[in-house]
């Protein structure tokens, strides 16, 4: 495990809260459960059963989602990041996240307001303010669009959920890739896997990364029907065969010509407020 280090702290949601960087791998910023509990307002102890409670179904995986410093070693002072000698006392758990464990958790505090404070601390925490200054518009649009499709497709996967729950679709299917197949499907009459081996790409790359924003634009318009059909009461098949009749034609995907994880690895740093605008 990476070494962490604290570079001061940053405003998110209105809160100061320790800037954390390491963990999972050298100089990638990382979330305190602590910090989450308090920006979402919610008591630390449900934080840590959410997190408890889905390690044991595999939900988390450790080393990669989250890591315990209170059960590990993490080479830096918790003092530092805010825990009194009692805090660690009487601790069972201190828990830290990377950027897919917050992620994860979230899915599971499934609300409007948490999914607002999701995209504040994506934008004010994890990513922008270290990577956006000075990119190009379309470096700068392609990692907007790949972050706002995180958050719209926490909910689109909640649809997925429900359309499960009244049995018009099979029960033990996995919701996210559901709903991943069935886009991909409509506008490439490809699978995944199959798109990865079309764009050269290695298997366990996150497809999303590399797709251009047309495709990532394309995708979200999707999910964004799913969603709002299965509000209006429509059925799955209803869903998927008004999908069908929209998008008729089949296309090649596009790869972006820099992927996300190569935005966001970029050492520009800085940020100016009306770059903040163009989140909307």
């Amino acid at each position: 495990m990476s070494n962490l280090s604290v570079k001061g702290k940053v405003k998110v949601c209105g809160l100061e809260v320790p800037n954390i960087y390491g963990g999972f791998g050298e100089d990638q910023k990382v979330i305190l459960a602590k910090t989450v509990a308090e920006i979402h307002n919610v008591e630390l102890k449900a934080i840590n059963q959410n997190i408890n409670r889905h390690i044991k179904d595999d939900y988390f995986e450790e080393g990669i989602d989250f890591i315990d410093l209170k059960n590990g070693h993490s080479g830096l002072p918790l003092s530092e990041i805010g825990f009194s000698k009692r805090d660690v006392s009487i601790s069972k758990n201190i828990y830290l996240l990377s950027q897919q464990g917050y992620t994860l958790l979230l899915k599971l505090m499934n609300s409007e307001l948490a999914r607002k404070q999701y995209k504040e601390v994506i934008r004010d925490y994890f990513t922008i303010k270290e990577s956006i200054h000075y990119l190009t518009q379309d470096e700068l649009k392609q990692l907007i669009a790949r972050e706002d499709g995180i958050i719209r497709r926490n909910r689109e996967t909640s649809a997925i959920s429900k359309f499960i729950q009244k049995g018009e679709l099979p029960e033990g299917r996995y919701t996210y890739a559901t709903i991943t197949n069935t886009t991909y499907k409509l506008l490439y009459n490809m699978y995944a896997k199959e798109i990865k081996k079309y764009l050269d790409l290695r298997q366990q790359d996150n497809l999303r990364d590399f797709l251009s924003k047309k495709d990532l634009d394309e995708i979200r318009e999707i999910e964004d029907e799913i969603h709002f059909m299965e509000k209006k009461g429509n059925s799955w098949e209803k869903i998927y065969e008004e999908l069908l009749e929209e998008y008729p034609e089949k296309r090649k995907p596009e790869k972006a010509k820099k992927s996300i994880m190569d935005i966001k690895n970029s050492k520009r740093l800085e940020i100016e407020d009306k770059v903040i605008g163009l989140l909307g």
